[in-house]
């Protein structure tokens, strides 16, 4: 379902899964990106899920990934970079403050801090301007801004966050609170502080500029510099950390402590790796709205649930790694989720899918709707998995009564398979009777010819059994292609794949297992009831 939550962070699955009915539940964040590495950009579907989730609420095929399961895919976006640690800040900090000197900044420059919370919470603290000179200091409280739209509302709200915090980064900005500039621009950092009720705690000094790095633009690298430096004017830091910066970059202009974070890992279909001209093991650019990260195709699969690859190429991420990187360069925090995907019981309270066999319940979906607007998400779109694969294969061929007619016509087919067998039995060890008499006037005992006529029987059916499977996968295979094109004229979406009911074929075989062990019987009466001295009397005659 598509959802919107008025809650902090967003994401809701942890909660959902407790409600009645409901089996597994998982966070989904869905946008649109651009495949930036070619000459021009083409648009991308971008699915970031919680990996660790996914495969409870997710329908899956080993063949729409190469092979691979989905708990396989999932340990591929897994398998990536720690969300960052950032500045720790005391559990009882108040407020932050931070020694500045500009240069050349115009007077509407800001700073900003990114600061996360103990629920992994990303907001964004307004430092103060950036006008004046010389050395002076910039101090505020924890008061999250809070994003409308592209626009951030310098006043309190009722935005619940939990310490202890950690400073992500400092972000620079023009007056229109974006980090577009048509000007050069530089700052010296001298300390930056959390301000507690016993005092001050000095977080950073920024002697060593090793210890920060820039907040790369991947699409535009080189825009950003960090460095120490002992050229800022005034005797109060002697070596302070100076940020420059040139013109043209997008995202989040700015630094951040320790170093710099590696690429996300990504899932992507093979039309994605045709167009960024990659191939599995390669860092791509992945532009989104007003930012780029860098993601490392860890993996290739060509289908995903609730992605059509048909309308674009798309690429798969991990939605709390992809959540961390995204707010190391997005102007704006990004929070949460805008889908969650849920998987529902066939009765409400049974958590154990095995009792509800029989029992042909079905959930309340409303009831769980409620539920969910009462933790403040508000849903768009619901959507029902079972309900629109149900809606496609609505066919005379499936309904209750041509069900009935097919297990008739299998019925059949089994009767005159079994029929034909001991018919060409018998007609064959009739057909013989001269040649087993001979076989008994030269010494042949009776269970040498049993063994004789019950080995052209297995001969028989060991070959059309075997002819038989061999020739049905073969129709089976040429068939498909012809079956996966829909009355649009389209091919369906994931294609059909061959598989083999077992059960039926298990129940084909233990028939022609029957008739062959009844042949068997009545073959060794018939060649019992032979009379050597009569059908010989009979070839004579003949």
């Amino acid at each position: 379902s598509g959802v919107s939550s008025a809650r902090e962070g967003g994401k809701l699955a942890e909660e959902v899964q407790g409600f009645p009915g409901v089996l597994g539940a998982a966070d989904v964040y869905r946008t649109t990106g651009q495949i930036t590495t070619t000459g021009f950009s083409r648009s991308a579907f971008v699915l970031a899920m919680d990996a660790s989730r996914i495969a409870d609420v997710a329908w899956f095929r080993d063949d729409l990934a190469e092979g691979r399961s989905i708990d396989e895919l999932a340990e591929l976006l897994l398998d990536g970079p720690e969300p960052p640690e950032g500045l720790p800040l005391p559990a009882d900090a108040r407020g932050l403050s931070i020694w500045v000197q500009p240069a050349g900044l115009n007077q509407g420059a800001n700073l900003w801090a990114r600061m996360r919370d103990a629920r992994g919470l990303y907001f964004d603290v307004w430092m103060g301007g950036l006008a004046g000179e010389g050395w002076h200091l910039v101090q505020t409280d924890l008061t999250p801004v809070v994003a409308a739209g592209r626009r951030f509302l310098n006043q309190a709200r009722d935005v619940s966050v939990l310490p202890p915090f950690s400073l992500q980064a400092l972000q620079i900005t023009d007056r229109f609170r974006t980090s577009a500039s048509s000007d050069l621009g530089a700052v010296y950092l001298g300390r930056i502080d959390a301000l507690t009720p016993n005092g001050p705690v000095t977080l950073a000094d920024f002697q060593d500029a090793n210890d920060w790095s820039v907040i790369q633009d991947f699409a535009r690298p080189g825009l950003y510099a960090v460095e120490s430096s002992g050229s800022a004017s005034g005797g109060q830091f002697p070596i302070s950390t100076r940020y420059s910066w040139a013109t043209g970059g997008v995202g989040m202009r700015g630094l951040r402590p320790g170093p710099t974070e590696g690429p996300v890992p990504a899932v992507v279909n093979e039309e994605f790796l045709e167009l960024a001209d990659a191939s599995v093991g390669d860092d791509v650019i992945l532009g989104l709205s007003t930012y780029s990260v860098m993601v490392h195709i860890a993996g290739v699969a060509n289908y995903f649930p609730t992605i059509d690859p048909g309308e674009k190429p798309f690429v798969l991420m991990d939605l709390g790694i992809f959540e961390a990187a995204s707010n190391q360069h997005s102007p704006i925090p990004l929070v949460g989720a805008n889908e969650i995907w849920i998987d529902l019981t066939s009765t409400p309270g049974h958590p154990d899918p095995d009792a509800l066999d029989g029992l042909g319940g079905k959930v309340d979906t409303g009831q769980i709707l409620e539920s969910m607007r009462g933790l403040g998400v508000s849903v768009r779109e619901v959507f029902d998995a079972d309900a629109l694969v149900n809606e496609r294969v609505d066919q005379p061929l499936v309904n209750a009564g041509w069900g009935a007619l097919l297990v008739l016509l299998f019925l059949a087919v089994a009767l005159a398979t079994g029929s034909g067998v001991m018919l060409f039995s018998f007609l064959d060890t009739k057909e013989r009777q001269t040649e087993f008499a001979l076989l008994r006037t030269l010494g042949s005992s009776a269970s040498q010819l049993r063994g004789i006529v019950w080995f052209n029987l297995f001969l028989i059916i060991v070959c059309g059994v075997a002819m038989g499977t061999w020739v049905g996968q073969l129709i089976g295979t040429s068939l498909l292609p012809l079956m996966e094109v829909a009355e649009e004229g389209a091919r369906v979406t994931p294609p059909m794949a061959l598989t083999t009911n077992w059960s039926s074929l298990a129940a084909s075989y233990a028939v022609l297992a029957l008739v062959t062990v009844v042949t068997v019987v009545w073959l060794a009466w018939l060649s019992s009831k032979i009379q050597v001295q009569q059908v010989l009397r009979m070839g004579d005659a003949g």
